[in-house]
């Protein structure tokens, strides 16, 4: 998942009979759009309280935010690999299982436990919130032949003269993801920490020389045909998707789509976690359980776009014929790449400060020098 979002702030003084009623104030640091606006205001009234989402742009800043204690959040929805880098620099709590009454341990779908247990030294701070993977978004707008391609072809694309003279390539401005998109292509593991390959693989984005970078606005561009090629998340093409559908612009659904290569691809997952800057644990525990129930997930899923996480969740929308339309998209389904992909089906995973320190120079030679 990595987008642009917006800030909701909501504060209510209520004055009766010259008294006034105090609301606590859940914080919680997301991305937009990546829950159900209807679920907040459920938890809001059943709570009694006012939940805030203050929204970031990518992972990094996520971190940044927590670093810095620029507000107190009371949860985070970070990717796995943030998750593990924020564990080790201590800005995590360790969350009590017992507080959630909804938890249990083999309730999550069991090839995304195998990816969790591979990095089990910090599975005790969060919980499974949505998972997906990298795809390639494409239009046929403009160029028909350009499915065939991408299919065909997968990440080469962005790198290789194979799509048709004057297409307009975008790539996703994230450091880490543009770095896997290069890297996938090579046949670079995502977590290495070589510095030649590193540097390669980002030689390789700047001559690529793609001829727009955005988050957000990539699946809008692409779907309304601005835009012939974009790196995304899986999920992206689904907000697209479910956009449409509800207006009923079936005619603009057939004209673009997404394809996740399955032979080697990021498989990520996002979870649930309390930064120690939480000052409402009690309320934030109530969140995590309200968002674990089987009903509010299914919600959740139907609002986000995202392949759920829980197994009673996701073997529901696998076996109904009303989700018959999303669930027969591969891209939908991590499970497909983990089963292809085996070991080539990749987490990204913390790769150390000085790593990052490199990462983060040569995508600013790529994006600015």
């Amino acid at each position: 998942m990595k987008k642009i979002y917006y800030l909701i702030s909501l504060v209510v003084i209520i004055f009766t009979l010259g008294s006034c009623k105090y609301y606590k104030e859940l914080i919680i640091l997301n991305w937009q759009d990546y829950i159900s606006y209807d679920l907040i205001e459920a938890f809001e009234e059943k709570n009694d309280c006012i939940v805030t989402e203050l929204a970031v742009t990518s992972n990094e800043q996520m971190y940044s935010d927590i670093l810095n204690r620029r507000v107190p959040y009371d949860l985070a929805i970070p990717s796995d690999y943030m998750i593990h880098k924020l564990r080790n620099n201590n800005l995590l709590e360790k969350l009590d299982f017992s507080k959630l009454e909804n938890y249990q341990e083999d309730m999550f779908v069991e090839e995304l436990r195998e990816l969790m247990n591979a990095n089990n030294e910090y599975i005790d701070y969060f919980v499974p919130y949505f998972w997906g993977s990298l795809g390639i978004m494409y239009s046929t707008k403009n160029y028909p032949e350009i499915e065939d391609i991408v299919k065909e072809h997968g990440f080469a694309v962005f790198f290789e003269d194979l799509l048709p003279k004057g297409s307009v390539v975008a790539m996703y401005d994230s450091s880490r993801d543009s770095l896997a998109c290069a890297e996938l292509y090579l046949g670079y593991s995502l977590n290495t920490k070589d510095e030649t390959e590193i540097k390669t693989a980002f030689n390789l984005i700047k001559d690529a020389n793609f001829t727009y970078w955005g988050t957000d606005d990539l699946k809008i561009g692409v779907s309304a045909g601005n835009i012939d090629v974009a790196l995304v998340y899986s999920g992206d093409y689904f907000d697209a998707y479910y956009s449409d559908l509800e207006a009923e612009d079936y005619a603009k659904l057939e004209s673009y789509g997404i394809y996740a290569p399955t032979k080697a691809n990021n498989v990520f997952y996002d979870g649930i976690c309390m930064p120690i800057t939480s000052a409402e644990k009690d309320l934030a525990y109530k969140f995590i359980d309200f968002m674990l129930d089987f009903d509010n997930s299914l919600t959740n899923t139907d609002a986000v776009g995202y392949c759920p996480t829980l197994q009673s969740v996701y073997d529901y929308i696998f076996n109904s014929e009303d989700y018959i339309d999303i669930t027969s998209i591969e891209a939908y389904n991590p499970v497909l790449i983990v089963n292809e992909a085996k070991n080539k089906a990749e987490v990204y995973k913390d790769l150390g400060n000085e790593t990052y320190k490199l990462i983060e120079s040569e995508y600013t030679k790529v994006k600015y020098i």
